[in-house]
This record gives structure tokens, sequence and C-alpha cells, in this order.
């Protein structure tokens, strides 16, 4: 239904609260100092306990603000978020009897936002029971066949293909509790040697078999961070495999503190990004032509993560990067768990 056709009837017909929820519309009416809305249109949208309210409380600010022209005003667009994605709503505004409504014409982009995070977190977990079952029984027969069978080397790819989607389910279901705001930030008490060494064990065989030069500065050859180390240990994994993917022949990664926090700082040789390619570098589900071309594996979800984890831990994170000279990585992790200005704010 177009907005003039919608405006048309909904002033032609007697009872308009009535006329807009057989539509399903939601809407905000005011009568004088009155207000009234329709809650049970998003009742089968799972929205977070704020969410109404905070749109209700910003709608009745704009209307306040703007009462002695409301009558001059067809629509107003209010910017709100959810799930941490910033959308801007417009709301027709509609006098019947002196009434404002105020009501929503894309109530579409709420039910996308719920329809996307949902098949995040219900396609994540339902993909993970069999993948851990099927997993389960590879190992089982990889046990009882000889190393040198042929089927072992079948069943070795087979297994290893499932680690890699088991990763990216694991990935899929943080992505999941970031969009809903279930995740827990633990405050760990560790070792940066023990954090570091844990990362590059992992990667030692990438390392060599690419003829990586990795080199590690620590500053008092160790020190004690406080942050949640499972998350940490992702963040800086996802940032050294991709200095091995995009990167030459040379990693540099520096661990440092000060009284404000702890830093972390990897630099790499590689081919670089433009300035373009960085703006959107920690998007969900971005991939550069590069990659596709290249034929890595992945989704685009990695630096988001690494992005939101940082910013959970009340952190920062920045990239400088030059086309054919390299890339750094900067990642400040404040003491205190919130906002705080870091050595990196303004490079």
């Amino acid at each position: 239904m177009s907005k003039e056709k919608f405006l048309n009837q909904a002033t032609s017909v007697d009872n308009i609260e009535k006329f807009l929820e057989i539509l399903g519309k939601f809407y905000i009416m005011f009568d004088q100092n009155k207000i009234t809305y329709n809650e049970d249109v998003f009742r089968d949208v799972f929205l977070p306990n704020d969410f109404i309210k905070s749109l209700i409380d910003k709608v009745r600010n704009f209307y306040f603000t703007n009462i002695e022209n409301i009558d001059k005003i067809n629509t107003a667009i209010i910017t709100t978020s959810l799930h941490g994605r910033e959308m801007n709503l417009e709301f027709i505004i509609i006098n019947k009897d002196n009434k404002y409504f105020f009501v929503l014409s894309n109530d579409s982009y709420i039910r996308y936002e719920f329809f996307r995070t949902n098949i995040l977190n219900t396609l994540s977990h339902e993909l993970k029971t069999p993948l851990t079952i099927i997993k389960g029984y590879v190992q089982y027969v990889m046990k009882s066949l000889p190393e040198r069978n042929a089927l072992m080397n079948i069943m070795s790819v087979i297994l290893n293909e499932t680690y890699r989607l088991e990763e990216i389910i694991s990935e899929l279901i943080e992505v999941s509790k970031f969009y809903s705001n279930s995740v827990i930030i633990k405050k760990d008490i560790f070792s940066v040697n023990s954090l570091i060494n844990m990362v590059i064990n992992k990667f030692e065989p990438k390392i060599k078999s690419k003829g990586v030069s990795m080199s590690v500065e620590i500053q008092n050859n160790d020190f004690e961070v406080v942050a949640d180390f499972e998350k940490m240990r992702y963040v800086i994994s996802e940032l050294i495999e991709n200095s091995i993917k995009y990167g030459k022949d040379k990693i540099f990664l520096r661990c440092f503190e000060n009284t404000e926090g702890f830093y972390f700082e990897i630099i790499d040789n590689g081919k670089g990004m433009s300035k373009e390619i960085i703006k959107n570098l920690f998007n969900l589900f971005i991939r550069t032509e590069n990659e596709l071309n290249r034929k890595i594996y992945g989704l685009g979800v990695g630096l988001f993560l690494v992005k939101k984890i940082v910013e959970a831990h009340g952190g920062e994170i920045y990239i400088k990067s030059k086309l054919n000279k390299g890339t750094r990585v900067m990642i400040f992790i404040p003491r205190t768990f919130s906002a705080a200005g870091s050595l990196f704010a303004g490079e």
C-alpha cells in the first residue's frame, strides 16, 4: 500500500486504532499528555526489554519538541539501535480528532533484524549437534584403521573439514551472542607470555611452511594481563592468522603495558590495504575481492568479532596500512574495562 493510499484510508475510518491493529501497524498516539501504543504488534518478535520504551521516549521528545508545528509535519525519522545496529525508523504522522498518531511505516527493519539475529543463533546451534556426532564417528573409525590405509587419508580430510566447520559455527554462535547482548566478558588474570606462546604454537606449522620470520617483543619479558583469556586468544589468533595469510615473510608482535592498560601491536610486510577496504573491514560478512580471488576460506566474521571483543573490554583497535608496504594493527585493553584514552588514539 502506498503512503498516500494509507493516509487517505487512515484518516477516513471511524476507529483508526482498530484500523491500524488490523493492518498490524505499530503506532504511538498522543492525546494531549496521554500516550498510548500497541506493543502487541511485535509480540512475535523477541525485542530487548528496553527497546520499545527507548523508542517511545525518542518519539515523545520529537513530538514535544515540534508540538507547535506538528500539523505541518507529515513524517518523522527516529534514529535508534537494535542489537548494536543503528537504524532510521520512519513514522507517518496522522492527526485524527486532535489525536496525533505516529505510525511506524518501515517496521520490516525491526522484523528483519530479529530474523537475522535469530537465524544466526538457531542455525549455529542446530548445525553444531550433528557436526559433533560426525566428528566423533570419524575419530572412532580412524582409531581402528592402520596408519597407512588409504581410507585413513580420506578420513583425515573429513576430520580436518569437520574441524573447520566447527570453527565457523563457533564464530557464528559468538556473533549471535553479541547481537543478543548475551556476551560474558571474564576478568581473567594471566601471563601475556602464556597467551602469546599458545597462539604461536598453534600457527607454528603454518609459519614454517610459508617461510615467515616471526619476532616477538614483550615488555620486561612478561607481565600480567587482566582480560578474558579465551576471547583475547581468539583476537590475537585471528590477527596473526591474517598476517600469515596476507603478509609476505615478516611478522612482528609487540606487547607492553602502562598505567592505562595493555597493548598488542602486530606488524607485517604484506600487500597492505586501501583506505576503502579498511573502512569496511570490521563489518559482518565483508570479504575483499582479494580474499575471494585467492580462494581463502572464511565468512568475513573474524575481524567483526575481533572488534566486538576488544570493545566489550572497553578497548580500542586501530589499523594502519599502506599498499605494497604492509599493515599495522594496534589493540588497547584498559585495566578498568571501561573507556580510556590510549597511546594509539589519534594516530
